[in-house]
C-alpha cells in the first residue's frame, strides 16, 4: 500500500531502494557498455539521475550526464544509451527526447511507473524498468534511484553500483528507525528554517543531495530554497550573503557535511560556516550516519526529506498540495 503522507513516503526510502533495484535488474538491459549515457528527466523524476552520478562517481565506467533541456546534446548518437525517466510516463518533454533519441539511432531505455512512456518502450522492445505506481514523483526517489542503479549496472556503465547500494540499505533502514524514534530533532530544525529563505550547501555527493533537498523544501513546504556546491560558493555566493545582513533578509544556511572530508576542504567549510553565521539568522549543520560515505549521504537525504515535511507544518501548508504546479503543467502532462 502506498503511504498516504509525504512524511511516510520519505520514510519508505529504503524499501523503495530494494524494489527499484529489482525493477532495474529485470528491465531487460543488454550487457553492452555504451560509450556514454544521457539521463533524461525533469522534476522529481530527475533526482535519481543527479544522485547516481554523484553517489557512484568512482564506479562510473563511462560519462553519465543528466539532461534537463528540450533537446539532446550533439554527442548523443548510436553508441549512446539514452535513459528516459518519467514516474508517471506522461512527461511531454521526456517523451520528446525519447523520440529524438530514436531519430539519432541511440540505444534507449525507460524508467517509469507506466503511461505513454512505457507504451513507447514496449512498442520497440526497449528495456523498461517498471516501478511501483501511486507515489508522488518526489516521494518515489528510492524507486527511481534504485531502478537506475540496477539498469545501468546491468548495462556496464556503473559496474558494482548495485552491490554497493544493496549493502548500504541496512544503514538507511537504521536511519529511518532513528527518524521515527526522534521526531523532536527534525521538528526543531524545521522550526529554525520556518519563515526563512533556505540555502543548502554540500561538496561531492552532498552537492547533489543539496539540490534534491532544496527541491523537497520547495514542493513540500512551499518555501523558497536553493542548493549550491562547495567549494564553488566560496568564489561568488560568499559575497552574496552580505546582502542578507544589509537588508535584513530572513535566511538560513544548511551545510551538509561528512566525517571523511579531506583536511583542506574541511577547514574551508568550517571557515565559510563561521563567516555566513554573521549574515543570517540560522546556520545548521547536518551529518548523516553510517560507516561509509554512501550510507551517510543516503541517511542525509532521509533526514532532509523528513525536515521538509515538518517544515510544511511549520509553514501551515499541506505537503501534498501541488495545485500551482499541476496548473502550470496542465496544458502538457503530469510529471
Amino acid at each position: 500500500m502506498v503511504p498516504a503522507t509525504m512524511l511516510e513516503q520519505a520514510l519508505d526510502f529504503p524499501r523503495q531502494l530494494r524494489s527499484g533495484l529489482r525493477a532495474g535488474d529485470a528491465a531487460g538491459m543488454a550487457d553492452r557498455r555504451p560509450a556514454a549515457v544521457a539521463l533524461c528527466g525533469l522534476g522529481g523524476s530527475a533526482a535519481g539521475g543527479r544522485l547516481l552520478s554523484a553517489l557512484f562517481a568512482e564506479q562510473l565506467a563511462v560519462p553519465v550526464v543528466s539532461i534537463d533541456t528540450t533537446s539532446l546534446p550533439g554527442w548523443v548518437g548510436e553508441d549512446t544509451l539514452v535513459v528516459c525517466i518519467s514516474y508517471s510516463g506522461q512527461t511531454a518533454e521526456t517523451r520528446w527526447l525519447w523520440d529524438e533519441a530514436g531519430d539519432r539511432g541511440a540505444l534507449r531505455a525507460a524508467i517509469t511507473a507506466g503511461g505513454a512512456l512505457a507504451e513507447q518502450a514496449e512498442a520497440i522492445g526497449a528495456p523498461c524498468a517498471l516501478i511501483e505506481p501511486g507515489f508522488q514523483p518526489r516521494g518515489a526517489l528510492g524507486l527511481l534511484l534504485g531502478a537506475l542503479v540496477g539498469l545501468l549496472d546491468r548495462a556496464g556503465a556503473v559496474p558494482g553500483a548495485a552491490a554497493l547500494l544493496t549493502a548500504a540499505i541496512p544503514a538507511v533502514e537504521t536511519a529511518v528507525e532513528r527518524e521515527r524514534a526522534d521526531e523532536v530533532t527534525a521538528r526543531a530544525e524545521a522550526a529554525q528554517l520556518g519563515g526563512h529563505a533556505v540555502v543548502l550547501y554540500g561538496s561531492g555527493a552532498r552537492a547533489a543531495a543539496a539540490v534534491r533537498l532544496k527541491n523537497q523544501i520547495n514542493e513540500n513546504a512551499k518555501a523558497a530554497a536553493w542548493g549550491g556546491a562547495m567549494p564553488e560558493m566560496a568564489h561568488n555566493e560568499i559575497l552574496g550573503w552580505l546582502g542578507c545582513a544589509r537588508h535584513g533578509i530572513p535566511a538560513a544556511a544548511v551545510f551538509l557535511r561528512d566525517d571523511d572530508e579531506p583536511p583542506a576542504p574541511c577547514a574551508l567549510h568550517d571557515r565559510i560556516q563561521a563567516i555566513v553565521a554573521d549574515d543570517v539568522s540560522n546556520v545548521l549543520e547536518w551529518r548523516g550516519t553510517g560507516s561509509t560515505e554512501l550510507e551517510r549521504t543516503l541517511a542525509l537525504l532521509v533526514h532532509g526529506d523528513v525536515v521538509s515535511c515538518h517544515l510544511a507544518d511549520v509553514e501551515g501548508v499541506d505537503a501534498l498540495d501541488i495545485a500551482r504546479l499541476t496548473g502550470l503543467k496542465a496544458p502538457t502532462a503530469n510529471e
